[in-house]
């Protein structure tokens, strides 16, 4: 049976037989969409299975960190490790490949010039940003206080 989920500020709630499980944004790794569910995996192996378009997900994300390899999945640049040619494939965490669509090469590529320098994998404590300039730092927030070099401070 396919869960729902519901989005808030910086975390999305995922129903499952008990009641629910709250995930934070900067914990998701990629979504897998095969109509009319979609996959979402998690940095910790967990995965869920959503009724919901991938259009729904893409719409309550954060924009900064995620990037549409093709028309069914999208993945989280922080936890980006590589790129081959021919065929374009993007390497996560974890070994896990995904093909780059032909029309998204460019868009990946400039991304990944203006993002990757200053978007890392967050805080596995607090999910926010690890670099302190970095603009999307905030966007992964888990506590009310950031992490300092990289040491987080708890509430």
């Amino acid at each position: 049976m396919a869960q729902k989920i519901v989005f808030h500020d910086q975390k999305m709630e995922i129903s499952v037989k008990n009641g629910a499980d709250a995930r934070y944004y900067g914990e998701l790794m990629c979504i897998v969409y095969d109509a009319p569910f979609c996959k979402l995996h998690f940095a910790d192996n967990t995965d869920y299975t959503v009724e919901t378009s991938l259009q729904s997900i893409i719409d309550n994300l954060p924009e900064a960190p995620f990037f549409k390899c093709d028309r069914s999945v999208v993945i989280n640049i922080c936890y980006y490790k590589g790129y081959r040619l021919n065929p374009s494939v993007i390497v996560i965490d974890g070994g896990k490949e995904f093909k780059l669509s032909r029309r998204n090469v460019n868009d990946f590529i400039k991304k990944m010039k203006n993002n990757l320098p200053r978007i890392s994998p967050p805080c596995p404590k607090c999910y926010t940003c690890k670099i302190e300039e970095c603009e999307n730092r905030i966007l992964f927030v888990r506590r009310k206080t950031l992490c300092q070099n990289n040491k987080c401070n708890t509430e």
